[in-house]
C-alpha cells in the first residue's frame, strides 16, 4: 500500500503547487527545446535574440538580466551567436569599457521566423485554458512574485 503523509492543508497545497508549477516549466522548456532544435538554438540564444529583437541592442549585464541568464553562460551564448553571424559586439559610446550587442541582420530574420513560430506553439501549448483562465493565471503567478498589480 502507498504510503500517504500529510502536513496540513495549506502545506500540502504548497507542496503541490510547487509541483505543479515545476512540471508545467519543465514541460514548456522541454517543449521550447524542442522546436528551437529545428532552427540550432538553444533557449537561452533564443532569450537573447528575443530580447535583442524587441528591446534594442544592451550591454551583457542587461541581457543577464532580462534572459534571467548567469554571467558565465551568457558569455558562451553571446560567443556562440556571434560565430554563427546572428549577433556582434559594437563599442558602447556611453561607456567604453562596456560593449552592447547588437542584433545583426541574419539575426534579425531568424528571429522573426522563429519567434512567429514560437507565438503559434505557445498556443498549443496553452490550448486548454481559456482566456479569462490565462489572465487569472498571469495575474497569481505576478502576485507569488511580490509584484501585485
Amino acid at each position: 500500500m502507498k504510503k500517504i503523509n500529510t502536513y496540513g492543508e495549506e502545506n500540502d497545497t504548497n507542496l503541490k503547487l510547487v509541483i505543479a508549477l515545476s512540471r508545467t516549466q519543465l514541460s514548456l522548456n522541454r517543449e521550447l527545446q524542442t522546436f528551437l532544435t529545428r532552427y540550432k538554438l538553444t533557449v537561452a540564444q533564443f532569450g537573447v535574440l528575443e530580447a535583442l529583437y524587441h528591446k534594442g541592442d544592451m550591454k551583457i549585464c542587461e541581457l543577464i538580466d532580462k534572459t534571467l541568464s548567469t554571467s558565465g553562460n551568457m558569455t558562451v551564448v553571446i560567443k556562440n551567436l556571434e560565430k554563427e553571424g546572428l549577433v556582434t559586439r559594437q563599442s558602447n559610446p556611453e561607456d567604453r569599457r562596456a560593449f552592447l550587442i547588437h542584433l545583426t541582420a541574419k539575426g534579425e530574420t531568424l528571429i522573426q521566423e522563429v519567434f512567429n513560430l514560437h507565438l503559434k506553439e505557445l498556443n498549443r501549448f496553452f490550448k486548454l485554458v481559456t482566456e479569462e483562465e490565462k489572465h487569472q493565471l498571469h495575474l497569481l503567478l505576478k502576485k507569488v512574485n511580490g509584484l501585485e498589480t
